[in-house]
């Protein structure tokens, strides 16, 4: 049988898809003839004997692999296009270039045989229908599967082979440039000074945000490089990503490091295969060579780096950087009987250190231990105060020096910030020195780099010279031995933060352990100095116990009113809208009523039946009995038509569901009844008029349900338009 015979009548009918693809975006780019000659197929088809109208080409996933199933749009249209039966043929310049994972591919030689679509594969023309063709077209499948494993294994062996030289570079680190196949410093002063100072700032704070923000105050900037341009450098703004970056990357500790990160295939919530990138545990790196070339740090201090980072976080009980709050053992204290770090738990105008024992078990409070934590750190502050006194002038002094320093190097990167304006500033100048002047398409945008360099230029400088002049005086050394000799003076300034006298109290003691013995009723303190020395203290656990606070006794009355009509939801809003608090002046929730419910024995709110006769109903319920909209009866209770009631300010509101309000609404028109707007122009009065006269009982009103003019009906007398009978009215003309 000739290949052009499979061709049958009904496949003409059908649509002739031309399934386009490459693998990635450089053979997109290189790879033009691959291109090319699968665009060309459409041709093909033509001469098989389709109509141009049907030829149609997805080429949606161009760059897309074809080893990813499920993660190709193009293949899947097509796919639904041949499971619905409205292609006859699917042209293709291989079985590779439609699919290289066998799910994807037996997915498409299935459908192919219920649906009687062709496969074309260059010139040859198969059917799936024949178990022959479907033979041949699955080996083929297989097969490029297993060239692309291959394919894939061969290079992979190939940058672990380099990689074992310490020679593959992905990507350079910012702060070095590759000289040959070696990894060096970039000779730019400025990326060096950068980098160098996260280092700097985090060994002084100990932690990666405090460096961010302190060198967001000083004004540097870190480096990046720009994809695809080796070399050039661009300067931003520092954010808390780039210093992390630059503080976990092991080439700062001049190691080389390969397969700290793979790519993992994983379910997403819509069951699809997705390509996620997760980090490799340290001992699980393919490669790790030290010593490899001169870093910013040792690699054991990069170690320690790491070391740190992962204690800054509070996850799985670490005990975390140094943070905000009064609590100054935040971090240093441990429970006397597990060992745990206790956690902190303030309140308005206290805070108490918790082992989290139990509440790691159960979910609930009560461990080990709780104390309070003002009286614990007052002798621990007085401690540290009482130690470091005599050594105070020479620390008050040392944090100066510190400071200066600090200043120093912040100045040091406004120069060279100026430096490195000034030359591009001068390379602007000699490009556009260079430029025919009457090439002014050239020379326009020239000039204006020119003027964007002596902008920044000035700035520059600008900066520089303030930042000089905010450098602070060195006071005299009388000064400073005053500052040292009353260290509790400096201790206790409003300008000294808690964050830095923690970072003081974590320089000098290294922990403290509190005990608690409940028969004797005292607490004992354990406090240990960096250096081995150990001080110790006991003092009472229980003091006066504290009288719990009282409800309010208004608001109580009040809940026991508003839960006979409403739910806890709806009774702590109304509370939260006359700014009423709980006894611990906390915004009211539905617990928190529930709870004062449970503490009065107040019962809760029981939605009961609507009956038909019942008198006093919600908006909502009374509406549903009148066959009107919730709208409609708010709008009369706004205008003061229905007669409603509430518990309190801010309560819904309640209508009391007479006969007579019942009247008042009915589905066809009375006799002498006009809508509205009518009776606003016969009487030659206002809406608000009206409605004031139906409040003063002057006129009769009814609400119509039904009709073409539903609405507010008015009463109107027999010639009560032309006459004077109507209260209010005077005789009018004609």
């Amino acid at each position: 049988m000739m290949a052009n015979e499979r061709v049958k009548p009904h496949h003409l009918k059908r649509m002739a898809l031309v399934y386009v693809r490459q693998s990635t975006v450089q053979q997109v780019r290189m790879n033009r003839e691959s291109t090319r000659r699968q665009y060309a197929l459409g041709g093909q088809a033509l001469r098989l004997g389709w109509s141009e109208e049907l030829i149609r080409t997805i080429d949606a996933d161009l760059a897309v692999s074809g080893s990813l199933a499920g993660e190709r749009g193009g293949f899947s249209e097509l796919l639904d296009e041949v499971a619905h039966g409205r292609v006859g043929a699917v042209f293709g310049l291989e079985v590779s270039r439609l699919a290289r994972n066998t799910v994807e591919w037996f997915q498409l030689l299935d459908w192919s045989r219920a649906t009687d679509t062709l496969l074309v594969e260059g010139g040859e023309i198969y059917s799936p229908v024949r178990h022959d063709d479907n033979l041949v077209l699955g080996i083929k499948g297989t097969m490029s599967e297993a060239e692309a494993y291959l394919i894939r294994e061969r290079m992979r062996g190939g940058l672990q082979n380099k990689a074992s030289r310490g020679e593959l570079y992905h990507h350079v680190p910012i702060g070095f440039v590759l000289d040959g196949k070696s990894l060096v410093k970039d000779p730019d002063q400025q990326v060096r000074h950068a980098v160098e100072a996260v280092f700097r700032h985090f060994r002084q704070q100990g932690s990666a945000r405090q460096a961010v923000q302190t060198l967001l105050a000083a004004g540097q900037k870190m480096p990046s490089r720009l994809p695809g341009k080796h070399g050039q450098v661009k300067w931003s703004e520092t954010t808390y990503d780039r210093v992390v970056t630059i503080l976990r990357n092991p080439a700062m500790g001049g190691a080389y490091v390969y397969g700290r990160q793979r790519t993992e295939r994983v379910l997403d919530e819509e069951d699809r295969v997705r390509r996620v990138t997760k980090r490799v545990p340290r001992e699980e790196w393919q490669v790790l060579i030290e010593d490899h070339h001169a870093g910013y740090v040792t690699w054991s201090e990069w170690e320690a780096i790491q070391e740190q980072l992962s204690a800054n976080t509070t996850a799985k009980g670490r005990t975390g950087a140094v943070r905000e709050g009064p609590a100054l053992l935040a971090g240093r204290a441990l429970c006397g009987e597990c060992g745990r770090y206790l956690q902190v738990r303030y309140g308005k105008d206290w805070w108490s250190y918790f082992c989290p024992k139990r509440v790691e078990r159960t979910g609930r409070d009560g461990g080990c231990m709780t104390v309070g934590g003002k009286r614990v750190d007052r002798w621990v502050a007085g401690e540290l105060l009482a130690t470091g006194q005599e050594a105070g002038a020479e620390a008050v002094a040392h944090a100066w020096e510190q400071r200066r320093a600090q200043e120093q190097e912040a100045l040091r990167s406004q120069k060279l910030e100026v430096e490195r304006c000034a030359y591009e500033e001068r390379l602007a100048a000699r490009r556009y020195s260079r430029v025919d002047p009457d090439n002014r398409l050239v020379a326009g945008t020239l000039e204006k780099q020119w003027e964007r360099a002596l902008k920044a230029s000035e700035q520059a400088r600008a900066h520089l010279e303030q930042a000089r002049r905010a450098l602070p005086e060195r006071p005299p050394l009388e000064r400073l031995e005053t500052l040292g000799a009353d260290l509790r003076e400096v201790w206790e300034a409003e300008c000294v933060s808690d964050r830095d006298r923690k970072r003081l109290l974590h320089c000098l003691v290294e922990n403290v352990t509190l005990s608690v013995d409940r028969e004797a009723k005292t607490v004992r303190m354990v406090l240990h100095w960096y250096g081995g020395g150990v001080d110790e203290h006991t003092m009472n656990a229980w003091t006066r116990a504290r009288r719990a606070p009282r409800d309010s006794r208004g608001t109580v009355e009040l809940v026991r009113n508003l839960t006979e009509h409403h739910s806890d939801a709806m009774t702590a809003k109304v509370l939260n809208s006359q700014k009423r608090t709980t006894a611990r002046g906390l915004p009211f929730t539905r617990g928190r009523v529930a709870s004062l419910r449970q503490r009065h024995g107040i019962p809760g709110y029981r939605k009961k039946p609507t009956e038909k006769g019942a008198s006093v109903l919600s908006v909502e319920e009374a509406a549903q009995q009148l066959g009107v909209s919730p709208g409609t009866m708010y709008r009369w209770i706004r205008e003061g038509l229905v007669p409603a009631e509430r518990v309190t300010a801010g309560a819904p509101y309640r209508i009391r569901l007479t006969d007579e309000l019942r009247q008042r609404f009915c589905d066809e028109v009375p006799d002498n009844f006009v809508p509205l707007r009518e009776a606003m122009r016969l009487l030659g009065v206002t809406r608000q008029r009206i409605w004031q006269r139906i409040r003063d009982k002057e006129l009769e009103s009814k609400h119509v349900r039904r009709g073409k003019v539903k609405g507010l009906y008015v009463r109107l007398e027999a010639g009560a338009a032309t006459g004077p009978c109507l209260p209010g009215m005077g005789p009018k003309d004609g």
